[in-house]
């Protein structure tokens, strides 16, 4: 109910550019402490902006670069860490496919090895624009203003005619359970894409997403061969993610 509830939260700011927490709350027929929580939950997303006594949809470039440096700075720490533990994993000459996110660009800044990467990120090519030694390769689509990625038919399409050694996969929520999910079923589809494409599949991703589910699973643990995420995570989460077969490994 609460992950449905934030996606017609999404759709509605979007056609109506600005709400109110009190009207929100009245169309819903919850408390305004609950739309509270759920528009905390998609500004960390980078989907809407917060302000006093109300929610905005990110219309303009400004404010859609703001939400996305803000989401750089979540974690910053934990994602540069596992962004060089990552790095270290790729070969001279490998083939990669980096997903669009803040972690994967974590990677792009780490990333000194001779190779071809192909990706979907605005910012992750931009990032290796500048590093001779790496072959780009961006897989077309329509851009997505809030998260500077490509989306749709063209992206699966242009996907499917990769045969990558690596995929640097992320994931909005991290379920023992009920495996990878994202908040938009073009997400998940792009994503799905990407690890048929790939020999291995390397899930990246901070503790925090641990035991989150979001909108749509994209994939459960047997497609996963290994996970990069940092020191924070709950031990025992992490062998029951290593009983699916899954090789855990810890950025410091």
């Amino acid at each position: 109910m609460t992950v449905a509830r934030q996606e017609k939260i999404r759709f509605l700011l979007q056609k109506h550019g600005h709400l109110r927490v009190s009207e929100l709350a009245e169309r819903f027929g919850v408390s305004e402490m609950t739309i509270r929580r759920d528009l905390k939950q998609l500004a960390s997303m980078g989907l809407v902006q917060r302000e006093h006594g109300k929610a905005v949809y990110p219309s303009n470039l400004q404010a859609r670069n703001g939400i996305f440096l803000a989401r750089m700075d979540e974690a910053h720490q934990e994602k540069t860490a596992i962004g060089k533990t990552a790095a270290k994993l790729i070969k001279e000459g490998d083939s990669v496919i980096l997903d669009s996110g803040t972690t994967t660009l974590a990677i792009a800044l780490a990333l000194d090895t001779k190779c071809i990467v192909v990706t979907n990120s605005l910012p992750v090519a931009d990032i290796l624009r500048n590093k001779p030694e790496i072959t780009i390769i961006l897989t077309g689509g329509e851009v997505q203003r809030n998260t500077f990625s490509l989306m749709g038919p063209m992206t699966r399409e242009n996907l499917a005619g990769f045969n990558a050694d690596k995929l640097f996969l992320a994931a909005t929520g991290i379920s023992v359970e009920k495996g990878l999910s994202t908040t938009s079923m073009a997400e998940s589809e792009v994503k799905q894409a990407m690890i048929n494409s790939a020999k291995e599949v390397i899930l990246v991703a901070h503790s925090k997403k641990i035991e989150q589910v979001y909108y749509h699973t994209f994939t459960k643990w047997d497609k996963i061969h290994k996970f990069i995420t940092d020191s924070s995570a709950d031990k025992q989460l992490l062998s029951k993610i290593e009983e699916n077969g899954v090789e855990v490994i810890i950025a410091n």
